[in-house]
């Protein structure tokens, strides 16, 4: 039996790199007409852009004497997130092997230095249109295909699955019962296929060389999973970093703040976090609604489960409603501020008139 391994490594670039600004930087890109949903908007996709996928240079890799022709790809998504490719296509498949290429050193350290220069490569490439700033959060995730019956393959292999799911070498020491908890978290489109999602990695057994859907669905929920945990970040790092400037500016004495920029600084930090968070957030919404009712609704909501995105998702709302509560106070001080100065003019004014006043009845 054939299949392929698939290393995925995914990075924020901190902007949006929309499609038609990308499709000029790179050349070679991806044949969709060899993908099962031929084009790459197809018509059960309404809502959200696909990833725009480049072929970059291939390179070799070395496993147990075998040499293998590793092809390089580059997903790029709106988000500002993109994904660097290692794909092996691997000619025989046993326990062996796939045992090789997921817990070797070796290997690691090889697909490692391919994806670095993969990375510089598009990293610089961008760099000449867009000034991006990748985050120093990032993910990793496997993709392995077999292909052969689901019945083969759980026959006597069942504790090597669930070592890739969740990137354990030591699969033959785990509990039965834990076992049976990781590759319950599956789903089958035909009686034949199954595919296995973990929090390390997917397993895709069929006897269709189709895998589209599959790694489409791990690279979103990977790319999501990435965007909520850099802005669980900077939600975390914002109610730290202005705790004591809020604080500071209700103690503060009103010559103080009248001649003070802290708090309109403050007030525009706060409106631009929420303001990039929201967006995104939208856009993972679209993402989901653009699914269906169907396959890929499916497939997402096995990672989406797997992966906690709703929790997450949950969590940051809940940080972002705390900016906004913090925001609508510096509001306040800022209005309150402003209407101070105001009655301070106008007392000023009425002293200058009377001042004036008196200064020509005195004449």
């Amino acid at each position: 039996m054939d299949g392929e391994v698939i290393k995925l490594f995914f990075f924020d670039t901190g902007t949006t790199l929309s499609a038609d600004t990308v499709k000029d930087l790179f050349k070679n890109p991806e044949d969709f007409s060899k993908l099962e949903y031929n084009t790459p908007t197809p018509e059960e996709l309404p809502i959200f852009t696909l990833p725009q996928v480049f072929n970059l240079k291939s390179s070799e890799i070395e496993i147990e004497g075998e040499k293998i022709k590793a092809k390089v790809q580059v997903a790029i998504f709106e988000l500002g997130t993109y994904s660097i490719r290692v794909r092996m296509p691997l000619e025989h498949v046993d326990e062996d092997m796939l045992a090789k290429i997921a817990f070797d050193k070796g290997v690691a350290t090889s697909v490692e230095q391919i994806m670095a220069k993969a990375k510089a490569k598009v990293e610089n490439t961008l760099l000449k249109q867009l000034p991006i700033n990748t985050e120093k959060i990032t993910e990793q995730y496997n993709f392995y295909f077999i292909n052969d019956t689901k019945a083969n393959i759980l026959k006597s292999n069942k504790r090597l699955i669930a070592g890739l799911l969740v990137d354990e070498p030591n699969a033959n020491k785990m509990d039965n019962n834990y076992i049976a908890s990781i590759i319950s978290k599956n789903i089958s489109y035909y009686n034949d296929d199954a595919f296995f999602v973990g929090w390390e990695g997917a397993v895709l057994i069929d006897v269709l060389k189709s895998i589209d859907y599959e790694l489409l669905m791990a690279e979103i929920a990977n790319v999501q999973l990435l965007k909520l945990r850099i802005y669980k970040s900077k939600t975390i790092d914002m109610l730290k970093a202005t705790g004591s400037t809020v604080e500071e500016l209700e103690s503060m004495g009103f010559v103080h703040t009248v001649f003070s920029n802290k708090a309109i600084r403050l007030n525009t930090k706060l409106s631009l976090l929420l303001d990039d968070l929201n967006e995104t957030l939208n856009r993972i919404e679209n993402t989901v609604f653009g699914l269906g009712e169907w396959y890929l609704s499916k497939l997402y909501a096995l990672f989406a489960s797997v992966f906690k995105i709703n929790e997450l998702k949950e969590s940051v709302e809940n940080d972002a409603a705390k900016i906004v509560a913090r925001k609508e106070i510096v509001n306040e001080k800022i209005a309150e501020r402003r209407n101070d100065t105001l009655e301070l003019i106008i007392i000023l004014l009425i002293v200058l008139e009377i001042v004036v006043e008196l200064a020509y009845i005195l004449k």
